[in-house]
């Protein structure tokens, strides 16, 4: 196999005579940066023995329309990764190769806690690109609700209300950053969230994502991939992502609406099933699912998803917000919805001094009802029965000895 044979574009490309390839910010073009790839393929292998080859090819991680992926060991550096590669195919066309690579160039830029490192970019032997990145070892947010949703001991133990909401509010923090950045994920659910071993939540799958006009103070440098640099970075009103966790313009295929409140739409949704443990969409077929998005009757109202469990007023507040079907009655960004979380946090949190514990009422963590306030010790029943004995007892030691 050879590299992926695509329209001749003269004017859109630059000889770089043996020169690394321009920063990004110059929007560097798809066939010069492949032609630039080429010269630098690793070697790979199955077998491990013996071999100078760079990557040993594991087992298989996942496989989708567009690409797999697979877990390899980088025996450069000693470490085990995940390594994403495009199928190859007849359909394969220039805008799914520029795409494919636009998704790595995108996760690499988004260097963020909460965003999966790219470690890569290269093309295969086959002459296929692929991107290698870090492997999280872990379950996905979906894998956690569904194991919270049978009851499972040890995950409702570790993942409380508080818990939750702490990891909802990562997951907040991640897009947020993404958002300032230019970049709208489009397809955010909770399978495309892993949660690592060690808590650590890594948004995954940036193959739909969009690039949009920054927002915030400019203080971070926008992304940019292969498909701006070629003039690709459009999609023709196509419906792309998931229709469980889309927002209304995402559904109707109105390309130009999207963009960070879609998203947030979407993290309302997932905010809701967290807590309620009950998928918003329900329908059993995608189509059905796709009418449901596309005309939502109101905002979601976590009380009707699950009525016999009890939240605070304010995680309710923040669903609503998120899940409004006009753009303009949402959050502007997850930035935005990141600072409300982070207050329902704060209120959950055990009174730090005198002054909180007047002001506020202590709430259960776990119900997310108000509990009762401790009574003072002058009106605690076991204090004035212990000295009542203790008194019987002194008088008791008098008679006897007298």
């Amino acid at each position: 196999m050879t590299t992926p044979r695509l329209p001749d574009r003269s004017t859109e490309t630059a000889d770089f005579e043996g020169l690394p390839p321009p920063i990004l910010s110059q929007a560097i073009d798809l066939n010069t940066l492949l032609r630039h790839l080429q010269d630098f393929r690793p070697s790979f292998t199955d077998d491990a023995e013996d071999s100078p080859a760079r990557y040993v090819i594991g087992r298989e991680l996942g496989s989708g329309s567009i690409g797999q992926v697979i877990e390899a060991r980088d025996q450069h550096l000693g470490r085990e990764v995940a390594i994403k590669i495009l199928h190859d195919g007849e359909g394969l066309s220039r805008d799914g190769v520029a795409r494919f690579i636009a998704e790595a160039q995108i996760t690499a830029q988004l260097e963020h806690p909460s965003v999966v490192p790219v470690h890569e970019l290269g093309i295969m032997p086959g002459g296929m690109p692929y991107f290698s990145m870090k492997l999280v070892k872990g379950r996905s947010l979906g894998d956690l609700i569904n194991h919270l949703r049978i009851g499972d001991r040890d995950t409702t133990r570790q993942y409380n209300y508080l818990a939750r909401l702490r990891l909802f509010q990562r997951l907040c923090q991640g897009m947020a950053y993404a958002h300032a950045k230019g970049v709208v994920h489009r397809d955010l659910k909770p399978d495309n969230v892993l949660i690592g071993e060690y808590g650590e939540v890594q948004i995954m799958d940036w193959g739909l994502a969009k690039t949009v006009a920054t927002q915030g103070d400019g203080s971070e440098e926008p992304v940019a991939t292969v498909r701006q640099g070629s003039g690709l970075n459009t999609f023709g009103g196509s419906i792309a992502g998931t229709p469980a966790y889309m927002s209304p313009e995402q559904a109707h295929g109105d390309f130009g609406g999207i963009g960070p409140a879609s998203d947030v739409f979407a993290l309302g949704l997932m905010l809701a099933e967290l807590m309620t443990l009950t998928r918003v969409y329900r329908q059993p077929s995608f189509q059905d699912s796709l009418r449901a998005a596309r005309s939502p009757l109101a905002e979601v109202d976590i009380k009707l998803l699950a009525p016999s469990a009890a939240f605070s007023s304010g995680i309710d507040r923040v669903v609503r917000k998120a899940t409004q079907p006009k753009i303009s009655e949402r959050y502007n960004n997850a930035g935005e919805m990141s600072s409300d979380i982070a207050k329902l946090i704060e209120e959950q949190l055990p009174p730090s001094s005198i002054k909180r514990s007047l002001e506020t009422d202590p709430v259960d963590v776990a119900s997310g009802q108000t509990a009762e306030p401790p009574d003072a010790w002058w009106m605690d029943k076991r204090f004035w029965l212990g000295v009542g004995l203790a008194v019987i007892i002194q008088l008791i030691a008098l008679i006897v000895k007298w």
